[in-house]
């Protein structure tokens, strides 16, 4: 990692770690109202070209006529190069997915050009034409006509809202999401809408009905580079809005009730990035979580922004949620573990709900090399699959059982360094006394151990072995 980037993270997290709850600072009643008019207008469907990244994507969960579950998930994106100036053209790309619930497999087909160029959209309404593929319509009601070219599939997804939509960050920043200092977006989601069409698989057609998660991103920022300054201005206001993220979720935090902190894992896998994911549940609820991977926080109390509702039309926003991994995939090609199967807990108010999410399909890769093949280094790299969860949601009043299905990205923005990660676990009464520290490098290509127990009987261990 250069000076310059360590530099930056530094200052950023100064500034986080010295904000302190202002009086009368506190977190809202468990869940926002929001009022009768959708909080979204079709400026807000439609483009903000000339802007540094824009986005629409759907994911859906899909029940064919024939008894078959798949998923389907599409991507319009264009990226800008910004400038003090403005803009200069970038790229943009189309990416379609589908996965195979019965046998795991996912069909993956992407389209990279240049921007301005091939992708075109249009203000005040969602009208995107990408190639052959292409999507219209205004909030509620969105239509869009998805194909693989690659593997013959073609999705035609009616989608109706049940849910009104929601800003992320809405209630911390006013839905203004900081991008470091390189500037600011805003991006909206809708957790629950009705879906309908019909799939053509080689030349078979399939009715299908579902659940489906639409989003909207746009923002006025270098995506590749968050450390760049292009203003003073830009960067104060993105110091302010990560002060007041920071302070709204140490707020949520001390009101809210405490585990006591046994382990801690910490890698430089998670120093930069973010983690999705939209969650269907059976009974009709949803969740939606966004998480940045920051400061090295593998587990435990992650700074985390999740979005719950029962009906769709009152959210709480949730701040507050232990995070634990359960399983791990190693990424050999930029030398990183990404998480795939882990478990949530979350608490606010009288709330507190514990979800397990497991992956049941394949996993799709993307990096820099792929959307930018003269790059000389891979500098991103996401990860998307879907699974299933299970757990449960109690309150005063109930304790109720939770099932359902998700989709999840997870990125990471890299950094040069070789994966190295700290492991550390205290034991209490009455499991025993004493604690456990594994550290791994893959620069020196070892792995050390180091354990000592007090109680139930005095016990040292330590070892030092090849890395994994």
């Amino acid at each position: 990692m250069n000076k310059e980037l360590i530099v930056s993270i530094s200052i950023v997290f100064l500034f986080m770690a010295l904000a302190i709850v202002p009086e009368g600072y506190s977190i809202t009643s468990t869940f926002r109202k929001i009022n009768k008019k959708p909080p979204i207008n079709p400026e807000d469907d439609g483009d903000h070209y000339p802007c540094g990244y824009e986005f629409w994507c759907y994911h859906a969960c899909l029940l064919l006529e024939d008894g078959q579950h798949w998923d389907a998930t599409a991507s319009f994106v264009y990226f800008m190069n910004k400038t003090k100036d403005g803009y200069d053209p970038g790229l943009s790309f189309l990416r379609v997915r589908h996965w195979n619930r019965q046998t795991e497999e996912c069909y993956d087909y992407l389209r990279v050009d240049d921007y301005p160029g091939t992708f075109q959209t249009e203000k005040n309404k969602v009208n995107l034409t990408y190639g052959n593929s292409y999507a219209q319509g205004l909030y509620p009601d969105y239509y869009f006509h998805c194909e693989d070219l690659t593997h013959n599939i073609i999705l035609d997804l009616y989608l109706q809202s049940i849910s009104y939509p929601t800003w992320v960050l809405e209630e911390v920043t006013n839905g203004n999401v900081p991008w470091i200092f390189s500037g600011t977006g805003r991006a909206y989601f809708i957790p629950v809408i009705n879906a309908m069409g019909t799939i053509d698989i080689n030349g078979t057609i399939y009715n299908f009905t579902g659940l489906a998660y639409f989003e909207h991103d746009f923002a006025d920022i270098n995506f590749g580079n968050p450390f760049v300054i292009y203003s003073l201005k830009e960067a104060i206001t993105g110091i302010r809005l990560m002060i007041t993220g920071a302070k709204w979720l140490l707020s949520q935090n001390l009101q809210n009730r405490w585990k006591i902190l046994t382990e801690l894992h910490i890698s430089n896998d998670y120093l930069l990035g973010w983690t999705w994911s939209w969650v269907a549940f059976d009974n009709g609820w949803s969740i939606v979580i966004f998480r940045p991977t920051i400061l090295g926080i593998a587990e435990g109390y992650v700074p985390i922004f999740l979005y719950f509702t029962k009906a769709g039309i009152n959210y709480s926003e949730i701040g507050y949620v232990y995070w634990k991994n359960k399983n791990e995939n190693y990424i050999e090609r930029v030398d990183i573990f990404i998480p795939i199967d882990f478990e949530i807990t979350a608490h606010i108010d009288d709330i507190e709900f514990n979800i397990l999410f497991n992956c049941t399909t394949e996993i799709t890769e993307l990096y820099t090399k792929d959307l930018v093949p003269y790059s000389s280094t891979d500098l991103s790299c996401s990860f998307y699959w879907c699974g299933t969860v299970e757990g449960y949601y109690k309150d005063k009043a109930s304790n109720i059982p939770l099932s359902g299905t998700y989709g999840m990205e997870q990125s990471r923005i890299l950094t040069k360094a070789k994966h190295r990660s700290r492991d550390i676990e205290i034991i209490l009464p009455p499991d025993g006394l004493g604690f456990r520290i594994k550290t791994t490098s893959h620069l020196i290509g070892f792995e050390r151990y180091f354990e000592i127990m007090v109680r139930p009987r005095l016990k040292i261990d330590f070892y030092i072995r090849p890395a994994p």
